[in-house]
């Protein structure tokens, strides 16, 4: 049997029902433990238990026979005893459930112990929010009596799930697992679900508690974990089958990639096809042995870090990558003295660098290449073994980096014993030269991208659907869309963007109805880039494949090259020559209700380029603050006293006018904002010039001084002109949906749900703090529990809560086509449908709803890793700044140091760490406007949350995680 196949649960097997008390009120259940010893044999357990034969006798006799020791009759019902003996189990009196007595006094078992205390630390890393302010997670509601296979840690558990419920803003599912016992886990450990695999009124008689507290519930445990048997006696069939085909035609062999330094993918359904020949006939449970063999068949398979449940991808690891994994074992497991070798020569060289940092810590960077060391070819397995080790961030397979590299830091012999982690390992590649200083560890390293691309599948639509204006090439050889462009003349656009915006890709303008003069006509103007990118183009697929364009701290990944013509298309790149755009119209109530749109091409000409501070100069409105926590060294830019036309000054105060207005109409529909200050790190030069990173060849270099970077924290609530263009681009996309939804035609659509809180009143709570821009008190939110609604995409009109559209209204977003791809698509889809209603094309329809559905499904999981990666790496860079601030040689030279002056407030109720056995507590440093962990809380402490707390630094972690820990202070 595979070594990761789940344990039988049978006489003859070694496990054996037992009772089992939890962490709840003391009641009974049904365990069934594994016992470790060979032979199927129970181990002894001590006197305070059960007898070593246990509690049920489980001779090899016929059905019937069996009979329940006389202790265990005291507490089980009669039709429990019954049923396990294999008799005809009693009727039990209607409507009169019978309390089941309390147990023995018997821990949880080892696996729901270990599997607890695995738990991921408290996530202390900012929310990830899309650009409506809407979290972006990955959580999923399983409904009940749904089987689940459980993974975290390297530890597999399956069951049946009883329940979800929302606990301290998060939601927890209580599974039933095949040791009998319930387990509370979070979503995101549910790698495998099969719904539906026992009914819904089962799951319920189950209860939720720990412990089964009547007769009924007891009944309908031992019911389930007969159903848990059967399966687990097929999966384990099935498992021993997959080992079979995988083995004789070579998986890993046929699915790598053939060049030995990439990746490739593999989803679940992938292997199926591959390794059976009718895969439409293969049941989920040999589906679920397919997964369990690419989860724990050796480092050769990596499991998409997001949202598996939702893609069932792998990373198939390059064959040099696997070759060096098992280098590096071998070497450890033999202590090969090239390891001792590396560790001298990683000594001096860490010695050397420390050294070298104190000496150049106010110089510029440079690098330059380490001369007089040379590595073996074993020590660049080890260097290549370090380097992989920082990408495995979420750990739900066996770890095979944690060992060795323990073992390497701990030959080095300069890096604390009980912390060698992915933070230390990243410190160390710095040292020893492989890594630039100045190099996140986040961003850097390649990233792995397993799904699929629904843009391969567009070669399908190609004979009848709107490609005969498509080169070979991909690109569009005309403008198709040119008939129907709106020329909006001498009107004038306002392109309002901060100092230094990159893309351009959005305008406004207003003006009255000339026919309701009580109504305003909105405009938005969007950058319109399908003008030349078609779906087919290879430039489109790389679109998506980045999902938009990347706004690092120490650089810009634009979606769309700009060397190839895309620049141009932002708005007024091109002085005094027209630009092509797709507009949204709106006209606008007095009270801020949208009574009629119009969608269309247009050109736009008259192209007024404009600073958010002059604008707000100009209206004499305010700006958002922003904070310097540890100084500032650089001047803002200046600009000479606002000297704006009369009209295009008019005209900014109607748009103020009715976006005001329109915000109003939403707040009255329930729009709300939750925001807090956040971490905006700025870096000189930027880019960071390539010639001072690492060369990519893991050859050690010679690093001194450090770039230039500066520590802000800016207010994140929209204010001024930043509100008006906000308000604009929001309207635009409510328009959107509009003329999705009156065209009959699908669209992504982005929907968030209602919020939920935990208490009665939480929400009324929340609300009565809303301002008259709608923001609420974050911390409000805090002590009423509230969970943030998740976003979605949707193909029809759902709601978005935070902004106030309602169910049947719906948002797309469209204002952003040069650095969303999503926004791209609406583009195309709408540009199809327009030529439609014109006569010019037969069907309205670009893209048909299955295929969005898709789509949406894979925009969402690449959004969320981008927008991770860019809040990840904005962390990094402010831990990283700490870090320079705590260890500069000239800090004791300072008169003021505001970390020794630091507040937080509390976030959660504090939870005990099963490892450590201390009270933590996230908590949001304000100073800083970073998250962080509060450890060792005195027993005497227990903050309420929103409460302040005076904090002070206890340790900064770099790495692919960062991550802040922080004590009380007396």
């Amino acid at each position: 049997m595979h070594r990761r196949a789940l344990p039988r649960l049978a006489e003859s097997s070694g496990l054996r029902p037992v009772l089992c008390r939890g962490t709840g009120p003391a009641s009974t259940s049904i365990s069934a433990r594994r016992f470790a010893s060979k032979g199927g044999l129970p181990k002894k357990r001590s006197s305070q238990g059960p007898s070593q034969n246990g509690p049920f006798k489980m001779k090899a006799e016929k059905p019937g026979k069996t009979k329940v020791a006389q202790d265990l009759q005291r507490v089980l019902s009669p039709e429990a005893c019954a049923w396990l003996e294999g008799k005809q189990p009693m009727k039990a009196k209607e409507n009169s459930p019978k309390t089941v007595a309390p147990p023995q006094d018997m821990p949880p078992s080892m696996e729901k112990l270990m599997f607890a205390a695995s738990e991921a630390p408290i996530e202390t890393e900012s929310p990830v929010q899309d650009e409506e302010g809407a979290i972006i997670d990955d959580g999923e509601r399983f409904l009940l009596g749904t089987l689940v296979e459980l993974r975290r840690s390297g530890l597999r558990a399956v069951g049946v799930v009883l329940g979800n419920r929302l606990f301290e803003r998060r939601w927890q599912v209580l599974t039933l697992t095949l040791q009998g016992e319930v387990w509370e886990h979070q979503e995101h450990d549910v790698m495998f679900q099969i719904p539906n695999f026992v009914s819904e009124s089962l799951a319920k008689a189950c209860g939720t508690g720990v412990d089964a507290t009547t007769d009924t519930e007891m009944k309908a445990r031992v019911q389930m974990l007969q159903h848990l048997r059967d399966f687990e006696k097929q999966f384990e069939a099935e498992m021993h089958e997959v080992l079979e085909r995988a083995r004789h035609i070579d998986l890993y062999d046929r699915v790598r990639n053939p060049e030995p330094t990439q990746w490739s993918a593999l989803t679940v359904d992938d292997a199926v096809n591959i390794l059976y020949d009718r895969p439409k006939d293969v049941t989920e449970t040999r589906r679920l042995a397919v997964q369990t063999y690419l989860m724990d068949y050796g480092p050769h398979y990596l499991a998409e870090q997001r949202r598996f449940l939702m893609r069932q991808s792998f990373g198939v690891r390059p064959l040099e990558q696997v070759q060096n994994i098992e280098a590096v074992h071998a070497m450890a497991k033999n202590d090969d003295p090239a390891l001792d070798r590396f560790a001298e020569k990683a000594r001096a060289l860490v010695l050397a660098s420390r050294k070298r940092s104190t000496e150049s810590w106010n110089e510029s960077p440079a690098r330059q290449p380490l001369e007089g060391v040379e590595f073996t070819e074993k020590e660049m397995h080890i260097i290549r073994f370090l380097r992989d080790s920082l990408g495995v961030l979420r750990r739900i397979q066996n770890d095979y980096y944690a060992i060795p590299v323990a073992q390497i830091l701990k030959s080095v012999g300069l890096y604390d014993p009980e912390q060698y982690d992915p933070a230390v390992t990243n410190v160390f590649l710095i040292e020893l030269g492989i890594i630039a200083p100045w190099e996140d560890a986040v961003t850097r390293s390649s990233p792995l991208h397993h799904g699929e691309n629904p843009l391969d599948d567009l070669s399908d639509y190609r004979p009848t659907r709107g490609f005969q204006d498509i080169t070979p090439e991909g690109f569009y050889t005309r403008d198709i869309v040119e008939s129907l462009r709106h020329d909006f003349g001498d009107s004038p656009v306002c392109v309002i963007d901060d100092w230094g915006a990159e893309e351009l890709d959005d305008g406004i303008s207003a003006e009255r109805d000339p026919l309701d003069p009580s109504s305003v006509w909105l405009h938005v103007h969007i950058a319109d880039p399908t003008c030349l990118l078609s779906p087919t183009h290879a430039i489109a697929r790389d679109a998506l494949q980045l999902t938009g364009s990347r706004y690092y701290v120490d650089r810009t990944v634009t979606m769309l090259p700009p060397d190839v013509g895309f620049s141009e298309y932002s708005l007024g790149h091109i002085p005094d020559q027209p630009s092509k755009t797709m507009s949204f119209s709106a006209k606008v109530s007095a009270s801020g209700e949208i009574l009629d749109y119009k969608v269309r091409p247009g050109i736009v000409r008259n192209i007024q380029r404009l600073k958010y501070d002059v604008v707000d100069a100009a209206l004499d409105a305010p700006s958002p603050k922003v904070f310097h926590p540890f100084g500032t060294t650089s001047t803002k830019p200046t600009f000479p006293t606002p000297s704006l036309d009369p009209t295009v000054l008019d005209m900014l105060r109607l748009l103020r006018e009715t976006c005001q207005a329109v915000l109003q109409a939403r707040l009255r529909k329930g729009a709300i904002t939750l925001a807090l200050p956040q971490p905006d790190i700025v870096v000189r030069p930027r880019p960071v010039p390539d010639d001072i990173l690492s060369n990519g060849t893991l050859r050690p270099s010679v690093f001194r001084g450090f770039v230039d970077f500066e520590y802000a924290l800016n207010e994140t609530v929209e204010l001024g002109s930043r509100a008006i263009v906000s308000e604009a681009m929001k309207t635009s996309c409510r328009i959107a949906s509009f003329f999705f939804r009156d065209h009959g035609i699908p669209a992504l659509r982005r929907s968030v749900g209602a919020m939920q809180s935990e208490l009665p009143d939480g929400m009324e709570k929340l609300y009565s703090t809303r301002d008259e821009n709608g923001v609420v008190d974050y911390y409000e939110s805090i002590r009423s529990r509230i969970s943030a609604p998740s976003a979605r995409y949707v193909t029809t009109p759902g709601p978005h809560s935070l902004l106030g559209v309602a169910d049947g209204e719906g948002y797309v977003k469209v204002t952003s086509p040069l650095r969303r791809f999503g926004d791209v698509l609406a583009h195309w889809q709408i540009k199809y449908a327009l030529l439609a209603e014109k006569g010019e094309r037969h069907f309205p329809l670009f893209f048909q709803e299955s295929w969005l559905e898709r789509m949406g499904q894979e925009l969402e999981l690449r959004e969320l890793d981008a927008r991770r990666l860019e809040r990840l790496q904005v962390d990094y860079w402010a831990h990283l700044y700490l870090t320079r601030w705590m260890n500069d040689p000239a800090a004791d030279r300072r008169e003021y140091d505001p970390l020794q002056h630091l507040t937080a407030r509390a976030l959660a109720t504090p939870l005990r760490n099963l490892q450590t056995k201390e009270m933590n507590m996230k908590v949001y440093v304000q100073e800083l406007g970073l998250m962080g962990l509060v450890v060792g809380l005195p027993p005497t402490t227990v903050p309420s949350p929103g409460e302040e707390l005076k904090v002070a630094i206890k340790q900064v972690q770099l790495g692919p995680r960062p991550h802040l820990n922080l004590t009380v202070k007396e």
